[in-house]
């Protein structure tokens, strides 16, 4: 009876913290989940830059990387169901994770953020202007790459920590292989479509070609002795 009792309660507790998991959806199961919640509360943890550049419509902005974003979050109902999103879904996560520590019962995230949210076509919002025209178009972006030597393509953001950590890093580089090899950075908020048409959905990514050919893609913060093995061709 006693192993009955024990059995019974540790299923209650299983079933407790699986109700309590992090909810992670994909951005159809993202924009159909906000669709049937009454009063959702969509929360956009970007900076207001990025927010002004096009939004999940109804949302709020409260940049998470401001000291305001914590005051506000505890004046919030936390018996309201709160869906969350950033550019990828890093930041999000660190909202999310705030949000239930304090007390917040039911949180989404858009798994892949509005990169992903972007590139199934979803309905976005933007702040009072038009859904501006790419720096550089696609047919751009093939005379770029197609050049007769090595060409690493970094798509980055300005508000990106080790997009910003690596800059002085591949201009130095840069000037090393001058004449062997080529760094091209493209800002990803300044073309949308570019990225999304290339498939970017997180940053820092990293795109390498030789003679035109893309020979392969690397994602995350990369080391000195990485780049110049790229670029070598090792």
């Amino acid at each position: 009876m006693r192993i009955i009792i024990i059995f019974c309660l540790l299923l209650v507790a299983f079933f407790s913290n699986a109700q309590l998991a992090p909810e992670k959806l994909s951005a159809k199961d993202f924009q159909q989940q906000i669709a049937k919640t009454i009063n959702a509360v969509i929360m956009d943890v970007r900076k207001p830059e990025e927010f002004k550049g096009g939004s999940i419509p109804k949302a709020i902005n409260v940049d998470f990387e401001d000291d305001y974003f914590q005051m506000h979050a505890k004046q919030l109902d936390t018996s309201k169901t709160y869906f969350v999103y950033c550019l990828s879904g890093s930041r999000s996560n660190l909202a999310a994770a705030f949000l239930r520590k304090n007390g917040f019962k039911k949180v989404y995230e858009l798994d892949g953020g509005m990169l992903a949210w972007r590139n199934k076509d979803l309905p976005i919002l933007y702040q009072g202007q038009l859904d501006l025209a790419d720096k550089i178009s696609n047919e751009s972006y093939q005379l770029i790459i197609k050049e007769d030597k090595v060409v690493l393509v970094d798509f980055y953001a300005p508000w990106c920590g080790p997009c910003k950590r690596m800059q002085p890093m591949l201009e130095e580089i840069s000037r090393q292989f001058e004449g062997k090899a080529k760094i091209v950075r493209i800002n990803i908020d300044e073309n949308k479509k570019l990225s999304k048409l290339l498939g970017i959905d997180e940053i820092p990514f990293f795109k390498l070609y030789r003679n035109g050919k893309e020979i392969g893609n690397y994602i995350g913060e990369l080391d000195r002795a990485r780049f110049i093995r790229l670029l070598e061709g090792e």
